[in-house]
């Protein structure tokens, strides 16, 4: 999605093709993001079963002893939360560099 401030600077025929460089850039960009809080949500779910494993009695002491990361409930819904944005992130993202006018180049008729 284009912000506002940069369709003010577009001209007739769409997007200049600096915005549609940038866009290409930020596609990229939030699907590395995306593909990167993977680990980050499986590492929360490890550490939220590890908690969980100390209140039913499985395991013997968790890292955090008190406070508010010393609950599981907070490690699954950080974990759940940060899969939830890996996946919009690396997918919701649509394919628009075809269709953008600015990248397409013209070959002159011979």
């Amino acid at each position: 999605m284009i912000p506002a401030r940069l369709l003010q600077h577009s001209g007739p025929g769409g997007p200049d093709r600096f915005v549609a460089i940038a866009q290409m850039q930020y596609r990229q960009a939030s699907s590395l993001v995306g593909l990167l809080l993977t680990p980050v949500a499986v590492s929360a779910g490890a550490l939220a079963a590890w908690r969980f494993g100390v209140d039913a009695g499985w395991t013997r002491t968790f890292f955090i002893a008190g406070g508010f990361l010393s609950h599981w409930q907070v490690w699954c819904v950080f974990a759940i939360s940060a899969e939830a944005c890996a996946y919009s992130l690396s997918r919701g993202v649509p394919e628009q560099g075809a269709g953008i006018a600015a990248l397409r180049r013209e070959r002159a008729p011979s």
